[in-house]
Protein backbone atom coordinates (compact mmCIF):
# COMPACT_ATOMS: atom_id res chain seq x y z
CA UNK A 1 0.00 0.00 0.00
CA UNK A 2 0.92 3.38 -1.05
CA UNK A 3 0.60 6.64 -2.30
CA UNK A 4 2.07 8.38 -5.91
CA UNK A 5 3.41 12.22 -5.42
CA UNK A 6 2.07 14.10 -8.39
CA UNK A 7 4.11 14.83 -11.11
CA UNK A 8 7.68 16.46 -9.25
CA UNK A 9 7.80 19.58 -11.69
CA UNK A 10 4.27 20.81 -10.38
CA UNK A 11 4.28 19.77 -6.48
CA UNK A 12 7.79 19.89 -5.79
CA UNK A 13 6.63 21.16 -2.20
CA UNK A 14 5.99 17.33 -1.14
CA UNK A 15 9.41 15.82 -2.68
CA UNK A 16 10.86 15.86 0.60
CA UNK A 17 11.65 13.44 3.84
CA UNK A 18 8.97 14.62 6.10
CA UNK A 19 6.17 13.74 3.20
CA UNK A 20 7.89 10.20 3.08
CA UNK A 21 8.00 10.12 7.15
CA UNK A 22 4.55 10.99 7.25
CA UNK A 23 2.84 8.35 4.87
CA UNK A 24 4.68 5.58 6.48
CA UNK A 25 3.44 6.61 9.84
CA UNK A 26 0.01 7.49 9.05
CA UNK A 27 -1.29 5.83 6.28
CA UNK A 28 1.31 2.71 7.09
CA UNK A 29 2.69 3.02 3.45
CA UNK A 30 5.36 0.25 2.54
CA UNK A 31 5.75 2.26 -1.06
CA UNK A 32 5.71 5.89 -2.30
CA UNK A 33 6.12 6.69 -5.91
CA UNK A 34 7.99 9.98 -7.28
CA UNK A 35 6.89 10.62 -10.31
CA UNK A 36 9.96 12.53 -11.76
CA UNK A 37 8.36 14.70 -15.02
CA UNK A 38 10.31 15.08 -18.14
CA UNK A 39 9.08 17.30 -19.96
CA UNK A 40 6.87 20.14 -19.31
CA UNK A 41 9.55 21.88 -16.84
CA UNK A 42 10.83 19.05 -15.98
CA UNK A 43 14.37 16.72 -15.73
CA UNK A 44 14.46 18.19 -19.81
CA UNK A 45 15.14 21.85 -18.99
CA UNK A 46 16.11 21.12 -15.32
CA UNK A 47 17.63 18.09 -14.83
CA UNK A 48 19.99 18.39 -12.12
CA UNK A 49 16.62 20.25 -9.68
CA UNK A 50 14.48 17.15 -11.22
CA UNK A 51 17.05 14.46 -10.22
CA UNK A 52 17.98 16.22 -6.86
CA UNK A 53 14.27 15.59 -5.69
CA UNK A 54 14.03 11.48 -6.94
CA UNK A 55 17.11 11.23 -4.72
CA UNK A 56 15.52 13.02 -2.38
CA UNK A 57 12.72 10.52 -1.99
CA UNK A 58 14.63 7.51 -2.79
CA UNK A 59 16.71 8.94 0.00
CA UNK A 60 13.80 9.26 2.32
CA UNK A 61 12.15 5.99 1.62
CA UNK A 62 15.66 3.62 2.21
CA UNK A 63 15.63 5.72 5.81
CA UNK A 64 12.29 4.79 6.31
CA UNK A 65 12.09 1.12 4.79
CA UNK A 66 10.10 1.34 2.71
CA UNK A 67 10.23 0.67 -1.19
CA UNK A 68 10.34 3.84 -3.79
CA UNK A 69 9.45 3.43 -7.34
CA UNK A 70 11.21 6.15 -8.94
CA UNK A 71 8.97 6.59 -12.70
CA UNK A 72 10.32 8.67 -15.33
CA UNK A 73 6.72 10.29 -15.94
CA UNK A 74 7.00 10.93 -19.74
CA UNK A 75 4.19 10.03 -22.23
CA UNK A 76 6.58 10.24 -25.35
CA UNK A 77 10.51 8.71 -23.43
CA UNK A 78 11.30 7.33 -26.97
CA UNK A 79 11.63 11.06 -27.83
CA UNK A 80 13.52 11.13 -24.88
CA UNK A 81 16.37 8.43 -24.85
CA UNK A 82 19.53 9.66 -24.08
CA UNK A 83 18.16 11.40 -21.49
CA UNK A 84 16.27 8.75 -19.98
CA UNK A 85 19.55 6.57 -20.13
CA UNK A 86 21.66 9.70 -18.38
CA UNK A 87 18.96 9.39 -15.23
CA UNK A 88 18.45 6.12 -15.13
CA UNK A 89 22.56 5.31 -15.36
CA UNK A 90 23.17 8.14 -12.77
CA UNK A 91 20.12 6.84 -10.70
CA UNK A 92 21.18 3.28 -10.37
CA UNK A 93 25.03 3.86 -10.15
CA UNK A 94 24.10 5.75 -6.71
CA UNK A 95 21.39 3.65 -5.67
CA UNK A 96 23.04 -0.56 -6.88
CA UNK A 97 22.20 -3.06 -5.05
CA UNK A 98 19.40 -1.45 -3.15
CA UNK A 99 16.51 -3.56 -3.23
CA UNK A 100 13.72 -1.28 -2.15
CA UNK A 101 14.63 1.20 -4.97
CA UNK A 102 12.19 -0.06 -8.69
CA UNK A 103 13.02 1.64 -11.29
CA UNK A 104 9.76 2.64 -13.56
CA UNK A 105 11.45 3.79 -17.21
CA UNK A 106 8.32 4.77 -18.98
CA UNK A 107 5.00 6.24 -17.61
CA UNK A 108 1.92 5.68 -20.33
CA UNK A 109 2.89 5.68 -23.52
CA UNK A 110 0.53 6.97 -25.61
CA UNK A 111 -1.04 4.89 -28.50
CA UNK A 112 2.33 3.63 -29.75
CA UNK A 113 3.75 0.33 -31.18
CA UNK A 114 5.21 -1.99 -28.63
CA UNK A 115 7.70 -3.67 -31.21
CA UNK A 116 9.07 -0.75 -32.77
CA UNK A 117 8.46 2.34 -30.11
CA UNK A 118 8.40 0.93 -26.31
CA UNK A 119 10.82 -2.12 -26.47
CA UNK A 120 13.26 -1.03 -28.65
CA UNK A 121 13.53 2.56 -25.64
CA UNK A 122 13.42 0.48 -22.96
CA UNK A 123 15.60 -2.14 -23.78
CA UNK A 124 18.05 0.90 -24.43
CA UNK A 125 17.00 2.42 -20.38
CA UNK A 126 17.57 -1.33 -18.96
CA UNK A 127 21.05 -1.75 -20.48
CA UNK A 128 22.36 1.30 -18.54
CA UNK A 129 20.55 0.16 -15.43
CA UNK A 130 22.13 -3.02 -15.78
CA UNK A 131 24.94 -2.04 -15.80
CA UNK A 132 24.86 -0.88 -12.54
CA UNK A 133 22.56 -2.92 -11.01
CA UNK A 134 21.74 -6.45 -12.66
CA UNK A 135 19.00 -7.63 -10.17
CA UNK A 136 17.19 -3.99 -9.65
CA UNK A 137 13.39 -4.56 -10.84
CA UNK A 138 12.10 -2.53 -13.19
CA UNK A 139 8.81 -1.50 -15.00
CA UNK A 140 7.97 -0.50 -18.12
CA UNK A 141 4.90 0.64 -19.77
CA UNK A 142 2.43 -0.81 -22.28
CA UNK A 143 0.83 0.75 -25.60
CA UNK A 144 -2.32 3.31 -24.76
CA UNK A 145 -1.46 4.82 -21.37
CA UNK A 146 -0.97 1.11 -20.38
CA UNK A 147 -3.50 -0.50 -21.42
CA UNK A 148 -2.55 -2.84 -23.76
CA UNK A 149 -0.45 -5.37 -21.86
CA UNK A 150 -1.34 -8.54 -24.59
CA UNK A 151 0.72 -6.79 -26.81
CA UNK A 152 4.05 -8.09 -24.87
CA UNK A 153 2.97 -11.46 -24.83
CA UNK A 154 4.31 -12.57 -28.07
CA UNK A 155 7.50 -10.32 -27.71
CA UNK A 156 8.30 -9.72 -24.19
CA UNK A 157 11.55 -8.04 -23.21
CA UNK A 158 14.75 -10.66 -22.93
CA UNK A 159 15.92 -9.46 -19.24
CA UNK A 160 14.60 -11.94 -16.10
CA UNK A 161 13.78 -8.86 -13.53
CA UNK A 162 10.97 -6.78 -15.75
CA UNK A 163 7.62 -6.14 -14.79
CA UNK A 164 5.11 -4.92 -17.11
CA UNK A 165 2.21 -2.21 -16.54
CA UNK A 166 -1.52 -2.47 -16.96
CA UNK A 167 -3.85 0.35 -15.77
CA UNK A 168 -6.98 -0.12 -15.57
CA UNK A 169 -9.91 2.41 -16.49
CA UNK A 170 -13.00 1.82 -15.23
Amino acid sequence: AGMSLFWSQWMPQYYNPEVVSWLKKDWKATVIRAAIAADSGGYLKNPDLEFSKAVTVVDAAIKEGIYVIVDWHDHEAQKHTAQSVKFFSDLSKKYKGRENVIYEIYNEPLKVSWSTVIKPYAEQVIAAIRANDPKALIIVGTPTWSQDVDSVISDPIKDKNVAYTLHFYA
